[in-house]
């Protein structure tokens, strides 16, 4: 390699040392020039939104005949004690199984303890549907009749 070779690379002497044709420094400060001043005309347009708004605000609104009725909102239906609640709720629900009472007095349907309602349906068995409204043969009417003798056992 020889010494005398410059940075240049054979450039002529005439040139600047850099590449003239890549960036156009013109376009490129009048870009910035006109971003600026955009930038300072939407500040501007800004303030005087803000500036608008904060007048429009201060005018009073014209009055409403429900002004002064103010309804609130229904609070939240929490449960504050939730074990005392579903303590209170099974006891009801066992004293229901354990007790006597009227469901519907002019059907005559009354409630009777479970284990009560037990002893009488091992006594009588289970209802069996008439033959004439069945519509079913004596075989399947027998099925469905408890044996005497398995009720007592």
């Amino acid at each position: 390699m020889s010494s005398n070779m410059d940075k240049t690379h054979g450039a002529p002497a005439s040139s600047q040392g850099y590449e003239g044709s890549d960036a156009n420094v013109r376009g490129v400060l009048m870009f910035l020039v006109y971003l600026a001043l955009g930038m300072v005309a939407s500040c501007l347009f800004c303030w005087w939104l803000f500036r608008y708004f904060s007048v429009v605000e201060r005018t009073p609104a014209p009055a409403s005949p429900f002004a002064e009725t103010r309804q609130l909102p229904v609070g939240p239906q929490l449960q504050v004690n939730p074990r005392q609640d579903l303590l209170k709720f099974r006891a009801e629900q066992q004293n229901s199984l354990d007790s006597y009472a009227w469901e519907d007095r002019d059907a005559g349907t009354v409630r009777v303890p479970i284990d009560r309602a037990m002893e009488l349906l091992l006594k009588k068995g289970l209802p069996v549907a008439s033959e004439k409204s069945s519509g079913e043969s004596d075989r399947s009417a027998e099925a469905v009749k408890p044996a005497e003798g398995s009720a007592r056992q």
